[in-house]
C-alpha cells in the first residue's frame, strides 16, 4: 500500500508540473522567398530550436500544452496528445501517444510530426526525438507571467503570433479584473487558505508553486506561503495552528462531499476556522493545476468562494 501510495503522489506531482519558456529570437533570416517561414526559440532548456517551416503536425505530450494548443486554435495541427489529456473534449479523440510520465517513442515517431511541445521531465525522451530531427519544444511555466510567456512562446512557434497575443491579452484581462474588485478588501481582511494537494501524506502548496500564486491572485493569503518548497509535506498539527478560514482541495468526479467529510473528522480539526463555519470547497483539480489558457477561470472560482459578497 504504502509502495502504491508513493507512487501515485509521483505520479501526481508529475501532473501538477508544466514548462516556462521566452523567446529567443524571430524574424525571417535569409530569403523570405526561399523561407517563408523561420524562427528560433529559445526554451525552458535553454535550447535553440530553428523551424523553417510552420508546424502542421504537432504532438503535445502534456495535458498544460494541449490546452495551450487548443485555445490557440491549432486543433486540426494537433496529431497526438498523452493519455491524460482530457480537455477540452476534442483532445479525447486525438492519438494517444503514450502517457504524461512515460511518452511512448515509437508512437510519436509514427504520427510524423513536425513539432513536439514537451514539459521539463521528458529530457531523456527529448533527446531521442532530436536525434531524429524531431523539433521539441519544452514549456513549464511556474508562475502566472509564465504562462503568459509560454503561450507566446508557442504562438510564435506555431506561426500564431496573433491569437497567442489576444489570448493572453484575455487570460490578463479576467485575472486584472478579479485583482481590481478584490483591492476593496484590506490586507488584513483576506481570508486564510489551505490547499489540500493530497490527504496522504498531507501535501499542500508553497511560495513557488503557480497554485500559490493563483490562491494570492483570488485575494486568499496561502498559510504554507512561508514554504519555499513548491508541494510540501506538511503536518496536521501545522493546519491546525495556522487556523485556515477556508480550505480548498481537489475534487475528483463529483468527490467532493465524501473529501469534505474525510477532513473534518480529522482528529483535532474541529476548531479550524474554515471548518466549523462550513467552508471546505471542492475544485477542479486539472483548472488549477495547469499552467494554461484556464488559469483565470481557476482565479475567478476562487475568488468567488473566499468572497462571496463580491
Amino acid at each position: 500500500m504504502k509502495k502504491f501510495t508513493a507512487s501515485l503522489v509521483f505520479l501526481l506531482l508529475l501532473l501538477i508540473a508544466a514548462g516556462c519558456a521566452q523567446p529567443k529570437d524571430t524574424g525571417n533570416k535569409g530569403s523570405q522567398e526561399d523561407k517563408p517561414f523561420q524562427v528560433t526559440v529559445e526554451d525552458h532548456l535553454g535550447r535553440q530550436v530553428r523551424l523553417s517551416q510552420k508546424p502542421q503536425r504537432i504532438i503535445s505530450l502534456a495535458p498544460s500544452n494541449t490546452e495551450m494548443l487548443f485555445a490557440l486554435g491549432l486543433a486540426e495541427r494537433i496529431v497526438g496528445v498523452t493519455e491524460y489529456c482530457n480537455y477540452p473534449i476534442e483532445a479525447l479523440q486525438k492519438p494517444k501517444a503514450g502517457s504524461f510520465a512515460e511518452p511512448n517513442i515509437e508512437k510519436v515517431v509514427a504520427l510524423q510530426p513536425d513539432l513536439v511541445v514537451a514539459v521539463r521531465m521528458q529530457e531523456e525522451e527529448l533527446a531521442r526525438l532530436e536525434d531524429l530531427g524531431i523539433p521539441v519544444l519544452v514549456l513549464n511555466p511556474t508562475c502566472i507571467e509564465e504562462v503568459y510567456r509560454s503561450i507566446e512562446l508557442l504562438g510564435l512557434a506555431a506561426g500564431e503570433e496573433e491569437s497567442a497575443r489576444l489570448l493572453v491579452a484575455g487570460i490578463r484581462g479576467k485575472i486584472d479584473a478579479v485583482r481590481e474588485k478584490l483591492l476593496e478588501v484590506p490586507e488584513d481582511k483576506r481570508v486564510r487558505v489551505y490547499y489540500e494537494v493530497y490527504a496522504d501524506p498531507l501535501m499542500s502548496v508553497g511560495c513557488t508553486s503557480v497554485i500559490h500564486e493563483l490562491i494570492e491572485a483570488a485575494g486568499g493569503v496561502n498559510i504554507f506561503a512561508d514554504v519555499e518548497a513548491p508541494y510540501p509535506k506538511v503536518s496536521a498539527e501545522a493546519v491546525i495552528d495556522r487556523d485556515p478560514q477556508v480550505i480548498v482541495f481537489p475534487n475528483y468526479h463529483g468527490t467532493e462531499e465524501v473529501l469534505a467529510n474525510e477532513i473534518k473528522s480529522r482528529p483535532g480539526w474541529g476548531a479550524i476556522t474554515a471548518i466549523t463555519n462550513e467552508r471546505l470547497f471542492g475544485i477542479d483539480p486539472d483548472k488549477i493545476s495547469r499552467p494554461g489558457p484556464r488559469i483565470a477561470d481557476a482565479v475567478e472560482e476562487m475568488a468567488m468562494i473566499f468572497y462571496p459578497e463580491l
